[in-house]
């Protein structure tokens, strides 16, 4: 039995809408497992970032020593850097896109020992400025991030001496960036966080003053 023309575009017609519907699914399926990586991602960041402040507050450090180890440890979960403004654009990559074939290209970037970043040098420099500074405004001149305002940190004793254990926990509400997240979480963020436990050395030759 032939098909008439006009069944046959209904079956093309029909395929594609099919076709369609089974993208966007895929597309969605595949959405959820990277934002679902991200988060996984987030609590490992949110679980050092725990284990330096407690490392910091078990060597005798005051809480704002500990709150900014917190902070530069969980600089890869705090979004855009926003201080210092700088324009980030690699001049030797543009040079490499716009002079290399795409083979060229990618055997260059294969073949490059360090890749390049402008914001990883600026990092570099500034973390120890950072960490040096005596208070907030000179603290957040020197380097911030658009979510550092949604990190923070609880510092608690378990146990009592000598045989104390330092608990810290830093929380973070972390925004939900990839497209459709709303398919799978009824939020545009969430709260995450991360615990470390570790011995309390500082008493044994510190009185803790709460500053």
């Amino acid at each position: 039995m032939s098909l008439t023309s006009s069944s046959l575009g209904r079956r093309k017609g029909q395929t594609l809408i099919e076709s369609c519907l089974a993208i966007v699914l895929i597309c969605l399926v595949f959405a959820g497992v990277f934002q679902v990586s991200q988060l996984f991602a987030v609590k490992e960041v949110l679980g050092h970032a725990a284990a330096r402040g407690a490392r910091a507050k078990t060597v005798g450090f005051n809480y704002w020593m500990v709150r900014k180890a917190t902070e530069a440890a969980a600089i890869p979960t705090s979004g855009r850097m926003i201080t210092p403004a700088y324009t980030n654009e690699d001049w030797t990559l543009r040079t490499q896109v716009e002079t290399s074939t795409p083979g060229e290209l990618w055997d260059w970037v294969l073949g490059t020992a360090e890749p390049s970043s402008i914001q990883y040098g600026i990092e570099i420099a500034r973390i120890p400025e950072f960490l040096e500074s005596a208070n907030d405004a000179t603290a957040y001149n020197v380097l911030d991030y658009d979510d550092w305002d949604g990190i923070s940190y609880t510092m608690s004793t378990i146990g009592t001496s000598p045989g104390e254990v330092l608990h810290a926990t830093v929380r973070q509400e972390y925004p939900l960036w990839v497209p459709m997240h709303r398919s799978f979480y009824d939020a545009d963020s969430i709260d995450l966080e991360g615990d470390s436990y570790l011995e309390k050395h500082y008493s044994l030759y510190l009185d803790d003053m709460f500053w």
